[in-house]
Parts: structure tokens; sequence; C-alpha cells
């Protein structure tokens, strides 16, 4: 496709020149190229007779020697010359014969012809121009046209020789540039120095499939309107709650009946529940559902309500029923202590601070549990101190004692019942003495042989002078030595032998009473 303003190719369908950016198709088109036409014939019809060389027209020499044009002889001659007042303005032969020497220059927009701006586009730089297809126009106006055309032109114009005017449009020797769109079709510009780079500017021929999917992006840009606008009008109705649920309101912290009052306004059935804590009695703490939480009108919602922790009655009951309660009460700071006491064994005896009375969840709570008296452990404790300690246990004391060289005298053995056994207070409890089994019995035989006088040994009566010594040598068993001397009776008389020295063995029995003297 030719330029008809600056004559370089193009490709087949471009809508504009891609060297100098004219329409190529269009009603400026059309224009351009009617007005280039009709500018080309009458420069030809206007200077055709200067150019000698070029539109020369041939002379014979008549009867009288001078030169008579052949266009003169020609049919319709004196047609031409009387058609001077029909001629173009002198302006725009002068442009014309100008474009004419140029070759292929740009147009002279004066030499075309004023349209109407209907229908046409207008550029950044206010040209107006058309991006439309050029309709098919009718025969008949085409052929009015043509004829109209006809008229306009000189009768000169019509007579002249056109040959040769290939060579008035076109310099012979002139190149046309190759399209940039071809391969390899780049050339070197010369630099410019000291001054700014241009402006490039950009030819672009519109996108055909642009106007063809215009009408699709007009329904596609509704149909998103009015997808945003239905979900705008869908978020607006559901937070005007009129569907999706109602919220349920936040009422903690106010009172059991502030709270009811407002959830039943909004349609919810209410439930009220105590909670132990240590706010303020009577506030609202939570709800089930939580607040914000949407659920369909008639929903139960449960309110739990704050109540004071009081300390349970535990007393007379078991330590581990009495443990679960104060659990229950959520308590943290429970203690059990234990109290001798003839109650069944984990009874509880008391509780602090009392059963009823209001407290905290960190309030330090006792709970006295009872717990059976018992024998005390005495053993190897002196008589004092175990009568002491079974006293303060609650018992009463009996001393019993214990023959034994096991443990020094005096010291206790035992007690009967033994330590650790369960018993009443106020029991009587024996407490086991130890006692040297020696000692007693060498205190008795000291008695005896001190206040016996006589003793007889081997049938022998002797009278006891002194006591030398008396010793413990087995269990139950002492050995003696006395002075004495020996007494018999004769005719009636006492007779005394002289004193000796006499040893002897006494056996006891376990109630220390003699059993034999040898």
């Amino acid at each position: 496709m030719i330029c008809p303003n600056c004559r370089s190719d193009n490709k087949e369908g471009a809508k504009f020149c891609n060297e100098c950016g004219f329409p190529l198709t269009g009603r400026m088109a059309a224009v351009a190229a009617a007005s280039t036409s009709d500018a080309t014939l009458r420069s030809i019809a206007a200077d055709g007779p200067a150019d000698e060389d070029a539109a020369a027209p041939s002379v014979d020499e008549g009867p009288d020697g001078e030169g008579v044009p052949e266009a003169a002889e020609a049919p319709g001659a004196g047609e031409g010359t009387s058609g001077e007042d029909d001629a173009p303005e002198p302006a725009p032969k002068k442009d014309a014969a100008a474009r004419s020497s140029q070759g292929s220059g740009p147009l002279d927009p004066a030499s075309l012809p004023v349209i109407g701006l209907a229908g046409v586009d207008v550029d950044e730089d206010g040209n107006e121009f058309d991006f439309g297809d050029i309709d098919d126009a009718d025969p008949a106006d085409a052929r009015a046209e043509d004829e109209g055309r006809d008229a306009r032109v000189p009768s000169a114009a019509v007579t002249a020789d056109l040959s040769g005017l290939d060579e008035c449009l076109v310099d012979p020797g002139y190149t046309p540039p190759q399209a940039a769109w071809r391969s390899g079709g780049t050339m070197e510009m010369p630099r410019v120095e000291g001054k700014a780079a241009p402006k490039q500017k950009e030819f672009r021929a519109p996108d055909p499939r642009e106007k063809k999917h215009g009408r699709g992006r007009v329904v596609v840009i509704v149909l998103v309107l009015l997808a945003v606008a239905a979900a705008a009008a869908a978020g607006i109705t559901y937070q005007m709650e009129m569907w999706g649920g109602k919220i349920v309101p936040d009422v903690t912290g106010m009172t059991r009946a502030d709270a009811t009052y407002q959830l039943e306004g909004k349609g919810f059935t209410v439930r009220a529940t105590q909670v132990k804590s240590d706010e303020t009695e009577g506030l609202v703490l939570l709800t089930d559902p939580e607040a914000g939480w949407r659920a369909e009108k008639g929903t139960e919602v449960v309110i739990h309500v704050a109540v004071a922790r009081t300390i349970p009655d535990v007393v007379g009951k078991p330590k581990d029923e009495a443990a679960k309660l104060l659990e229950a009460e959520d308590f943290e700071r429970v203690t059990f202590v234990d109290e001798k006491s003839d109650t069944a064994e984990g009874t509880v005896l008391a509780v602090s601070p009392d059963a009823g009375e209001k407290a905290k969840a960190t309030t330090n709570v006792t709970v006295t549990v009872a717990v059976p008296f018992t024998v005390p452990d005495v053993a190897n404790q002196t008589l004092d101190a175990a009568k002491a300690a079974l006293e303060e246990a609650a018992y009463v004391p009996e001393v019993a004692y214990y023959y034994t060289e096991d443990v020094p005298e005096g010291t206790v053995v035992g007690t009967n019942p033994a330590a650790g056994e369960k018993l009443a207070s106020g029991s009587m409890v024996t407490v086991n003495v130890a006692k040297s089994r020696a000692s007693v019995l060498v205190a008795a035989a000291k008695d005896y042989l001190a206040s016996a006088g006589t003793l007889s040994i081997g049938g022998t009566t002797y009278e006891i002078i002194s006591v030398d010594s008396v010793e413990y040598t087995a269990y139950n068993q002492t050995s003696f030595t006395v002075t004495a001397a020996a007494v018999t009776t004769l005719d009636g008389e006492t007779v005394r032998g002289s004193a000796k020295q006499k040893s002897g063995t006494i056996v006891w029995d376990d109630s220390n009473n003699i059993v034999s003297i040898s």
C-alpha cells in the first residue's frame, strides 16, 4: 500500500503510514487521494505550456513562415482559451506547481477541500481525521462526482498531453524509503549536538479487534458493577441484621435484669446460671453464645451471673467429702490439720473461716480432722519422763517393775498397751520399769542374814556373828559369807564353839521368797 503523502510502501491493511503517520484508510485518506489527483491535474493544465522540455506541443510552419501550435489547430482549442474564466486561482496553481516540482513532498492543507467534521476524529494536535473504513459509494453518486470534477477541470487539461505525467509526479532518481517493518529497514540518523532530543512520536494503527470487543467490554464492566452493587447491598443488609441472624450483644458487666432485657429485645430467650466468682455479685460474667456471634431469633442465650463464694459446711463430714466441697467452690488454699479425738477417725472437727462466711478464692481455709489417741512410745526413758508423756497424751500412767539385767535399773522398757496402739483418752497405761534382780536379791539376802540370828548349814546350827558378803551368782541365787559359831545343847546347857567363817547359797523364787539355804 503506497502512502499518497510520502509515497512510501506500507503493509496491506495498514491504517497509517509507518513513515509520516498519514492516514491510509478512512475519509481523510479518500479526501487526500482525491485532492492529490485534482491538484495534480490542475498543475499540469496550468503549467504544461511553460514546460517546453516536458510538455511543448509540436509546431508546424504556416504559409507565412510562423509557427502555429498543433493545439491551436486541434478541435476545441478555441474552447480551451475561452475557458480562461473557469481556470483555477493563481495561488492554487502556484502551490500545485511547487508540489509538482518537489516530487512527493507533503500536501498543503490549503489545497484540500473543506469537508464536514461529523464522524471525523481529531488527533492530539487538533487535526481531524476519521479512522472508519471507506464505505462503498453508490455508482450513481460516483458518476455524478466524476461529472462535477470534469466540469471543474479546465478544458485545456482535458486536451493536454499527459505523457510524462509520471515523470512530473516522481523524480526518476527518487528512491522511496524502506518501510520500518521490513527486515533490515534501519538507518543511522545524524547526531544533533547541543540540543535536547526531540520527543519521540509513535504512530500506531488501532487494533481492529478493539472495536469488535468494545461492546463485550462494556457488558463485562456492567456485569462487574452489578456484582459489586449486589455484594455491597448484601453486606449492608447483613450488617443491618436483615438476614443471617441477630448479633448477640455484649452484656458482660451488666446486672442480670439489664442483660435479660437487652437480650430479649433482640429476640433471644435467656437462661441464667450462677458462677462462683470474686467479681461483684450479680453481674454478668459471660454469655453463651459469646458476644458478637450471630444466632437466629429465638435462640437461647445462657448468661453466667457472678455469685460470691461461701465456706461450705463440712463439719462432721469425712475428710474426702469436705475436700470435694471446697474444691467445688474453687478455693485454692485449703490446709488439713490433724487433731486427736475420740471421734471416728477422719471426721472433720472444725473449719476456719466458719461455714457460711463469704470468702475469695485465695482465702486460706483450715480444716481440722479427727485422728485417734495412740499410746506414745516411752521406751528407754526414765520413769518420770515416761509418766509426763503419757499424761500429755491424755493417759493415766501405772508403774510396774520388770526384772532384767539388760538395761540400767530404773529405765522404762515398755508399756502395756504397747506403743502406737489406739486407746481412748483417759485410759490407764502400765509403764514397765527395768529393775536389777541382783540388787534386789542381794538386799533381801543381807536383810535375812542380819535378822535371822542363827543359820542351819549341813544340819549344824550356827549363830551368826556378822555378815561378811552377799553376791548375786545366778538367776534367783545369791551366795553369802558370814562369821558364825556353832551352837549345840548338851544336858540343857548351850554350848558354843569357836567363831568361824561359813559360806552358803540361798535360792529364791520370783516373789523373793527363800526356797533353800545350803
